[in-house]
This record gives structure tokens, C-alpha cells and sequence, in this order.
């Protein structure tokens, strides 16, 4: 056999072997979800989700986001930052995926202090402490303040999830607690600021038309 062929041959076999090789490894569904974000997608959230047609496609955006990093950008630029963007096939690169967690530094609070009732399509809850929450068709926010002796002034900081799904506020909001927790531990926050179980958030009461 000539050394021409058992170098093509060579070369077929080579292709043949690393068939897929350039192929997207990443997890994805129930594998990507529970490794997203640093663990905060707990189990009831993943069953919600799954419930999508697009739950399967769904795998962590490119890029390195964390909490660490969002606190960093925070605290150096006074700017908001993703701490987890999840994608799905639809996704464009130029959005905030399929899921994503956003924390907004220096904003005001989510609603007047003295407001008594939810409008439209969202529904507002007081936490105590000056907290407050918002739950809209696609998003739950949750807004509070950090001091600490690193910082002059209290930190104000905005979190938002965002969902193209269809989940209920309670796996909404117990992804966004369990995030904004560990952002209140990395900021170093000494004032108390505990976060509610979402099955017992009380919200205002609807404005009547």
C-alpha cells in the first residue's frame, strides 16, 4: 500500500474519530440548570421550568459571570451587572437569555414607602427593614440596602429575574432570595436583611378599577 493512501487513510480515520469534537458540550436542561448560577435554581424551579418545550435547549450564556464578579461591578463602576444569564436555542447574544439574575446598584425603592396598593400587571410586598419586592409577568425585583464599615453610605442595590418561562412567584422569588443572599454575604452587609419565604409574602392589594 502506497504512503499516499495510508495517510489519507490515516486522515479519514482521524476525522471519523473526532466526529462532533467542535460540537456544543455544555450541559444542558436539568444538567445546566442545577450547575447555573452558583446553585440558586433549587428543585421546584427546575420542575416549573421543565414544563417548557425549551427546557432541554436550555444551557449557561458564554462568558464569565458570577456573584463575585456582579459585586465587583458593582462596587468599582456603580454599575449593574449579570451574575447568570441562562440561554436557550432562541436566545439572541445580544439579550438577557432565557433566565438571567441582574443587580442594579444606587437606585431608589421599587415603589413609594407609603404606597397601599399593587397596579396593573404586578403586585408589590412590603419585607420589613425597608425592603420591598415586585412580581411582574416576566420578572421578580427585590430592592434593599447594605452598610457596611467599607462604605460611607448604605449601598442600595436592585435585583431582578428575569424568566421566559412560565414559573409561579414563589420559585421566582426563592431564586432570587437565594441569590441576593449570597451578593448581601460578599458585600460584607451588617445590617440584617433577611429575606422572606415566598410561600408567606403578603402582597398589597390590587387597586380596584
Amino acid at each position: 500500500m502506497s504512503r499516499h493512501i495510508l495517510l489519507t487513510l490515516g486522515a479519514a480515520l482521524t476525522v471519523l474519530a473526532c466526529a462532533g469534537c467542535s460540537g456544543d458540550t455544555k450541559p444542558h436542561g436539568e444538567a445546566a440548570l442545577k450547575g447555573a448560577c452558583e446553585g440558586v435554581f433549587d428543585t421546584k424551579m427546575i420542575t416549573e421550568a421543565r414544563k417548557s418545550d425549551s427546557f432541554d435547549d436550555l444551557h449557561v450564556a458564554d462568558g464569565p459571570r458570577s456573584h463575585a464578579s456582579a459585586v465587583k461591578t458593582m462596587l468599582d463602576e456603580d454599575h449593574a451587572a449579570y451574575a447568570c444569564i441562562v440561554d436557550d436555542k432562541d436566545s439572541p447574544k445580544s439579550d438577557s437569555g432565557a433566565l438571567s439574575i441582574k443587580f442594579i446598584p444606587g437606585l431608589g425603592p421599587l415603589f413609594s414607602p407609603g404606597e397601599t396598593q399593587s397596579y396593573g400587571g404586578y403586585k408589590s410586598s412590603k419585607l420589613g427593614n425597608g425592603m420591598q419586592a415586585i412580581i411582574e409577568p416576566e420578572s421578580a425585583s427585590v430592592y434593599f440596602q447594605c452598610d457596611s464599615k467599607d462604605r460611607m453610605r448604605p449601598l442600595s442595590v436592585t435585583a431582578t429575574f428575569y424568566s421566559d418561562f412560565s414559573l409561579s412567584p414563589e420559585a421566582r422569588f426563592q431564586t432570587l432570595f437565594r441569590s441576593s443572599l449570597k451578593v448581601t454575604k460578599i458585600l460584607k452587609c451588617e445590617n440584617e436583611i433577611k429575606f422572606p419565604d415566598p410561600a408567606t409574602m403578603k402582597y398589597l392589594p390590587l387597586k380596584k378599577n
